[in-house]
């Protein structure tokens, strides 16, 4: 159940256009980690927004924040993101069986 209500964290967390751009931004690889400044300057949205998105993801465990002088960066939680992909792949692994299953009994 624990891990069900984590998924579900996560999912929610990503059901969001800003937050997906700013995984995709990570992920390719033009950036390794954003501050909240760089993120609101980015996406044109406010500093606040941006905050609020960074800290979302961060509760998720999609991010961690690290203190560089002044500033907080985030960047990829590499071991809770390799959980979080186990669990999306098991769940979709599990789904696509079922349709393969019912399509051959259609048949």
């Amino acid at each position: 159940m624990e891990s069900t209500e984590e998924l579900e964290e996560v999912l929610k967390a990503l059901a969001n256009v800003n937050r997906l751009l700013l995984i995709y931004s990570l992920a390719s690889g033009d950036v390794n980690k954003i501050s909240v400044t760089e993120m609101s300057r980015k996406m044109e949205i406010t500093q606040p927004a941006a905050s609020q998105h960074l800290k979302i993801l961060k509760n998720a465990n999609i991010l961690v924040a690290q203190k560089e002088g002044n500033y907080i960066y985030y960047k990829f939680n590499r071991r809770s993101m390799e959980k979080h992909q186990k669990r999306i792949d098991f769940l979709f692994t599990c789904a696509f069986s079922k349709c393969k299953k019912l399509e051959k009994e259609e048949k």
